[in-house]
């Protein structure tokens, strides 16, 4: 149904049957951000796939791995050169140790500063359970911000909508009631669509674009707006934080 398609946040390197998947994107010009959890697999994707059209690599450092991995913090911001697109980055307060908050908060903090002296970085950060923190360090943020799979408060998301930051949604978000709240309260010319795949449903073995449709329907009939012309704003969405 949808004529363009786009994916802004989903992990092609934890795929088996990635060589498949590229096929599949390629064939559908489906514009495609594919993320990394260490700076050292940006390195190897972005050398072993290097003639792609559709999909570009994202240069990450999860949050969930920072602390084993800070050592690779040199990696990551060597390559800031390499590419507009960062991700995936952020907070996670699931864990229990603050000494690892403690450490997620410093590279967290050192990436966004590095980024924001470039000015044209697109950052797909993680927030969970840290919302208030990941705005209070992305601060004054020159560049652009998507908060990906948003969990977090309606006074959170209104605040991270004042300082301008675009939402990624995914399909398995409308499954829920506080997920379908969040999304009812965020404009629609800040939503863009993601798959999260391989952690999202009916996307752990097998990827597909199908989930665009999905999330067009869904927000078809939430805002009482044609599929078509939800289709169009998600397009003119990913366009704006590619170009303005």
């Amino acid at each position: 149904m949808s004529l363009f398609k786009f994916d802004t946040h989903m992990h092609l390197d934890l795929y088996k049957n990635r060589d498949e998947i590229i096929k599949h994107i390629e064939k559908e010009k489906s514009y495609t951000i594919a993320m990394t959890n260490l700076p050292i697999l940006f390195e190897k994707y972005i050398n072993l796939y290097n003639n792609l059209k559709y999909i570009k690599f994202a240069l990450g450092f999860h949050p969930e791995l920072v602390c084993e991995y800070q050592n690779q913090l040199p990696i990551f911001l060597k390559n800031l050169n390499r590419t507009r697109y960062i991700g995936e980055i952020g907070l996670d307060y699931t864990v229990k140790d603050e000494m690892n908050k403690s450490v997620q908060r410093e590279v967290f903090t050192k990436i966004i500063n590095e980024c924001s002296n470039f000015g044209d970085k697109i950052l797909s950060v993680h927030s969970r359970k840290a919302v208030k923190d990941v705005i209070e360090l992305i601060g004054n943020f020159n560049g652009k911000v998507i908060l990906h799979w948003f969990t977090g408060s309606s006074k959170e998301l209104q605040k991270s909508i004042e300082n301008g930051y675009y939402f990624s949604v995914n399909h398995q978000m409308i499954k829920n009631k506080s997920g379908q709240k969040l999304i009812s309260e965020m404009p629609l010319e800040r939503i863009l669509v993601e798959s999260d795949a391989p952690f999202t449903l009916n996307l752990k073995e097998v990827y597909s674009t199908s989930f665009m449709d999905i999330i067009i329907r869904y927000l078809s009939i939430q805002r009482k707006i044609s599929e078509n012309k939800i289709s169009v704003q998600l397009k003119n969405n990913f366009k704006d934080i590619l170009i303005n």
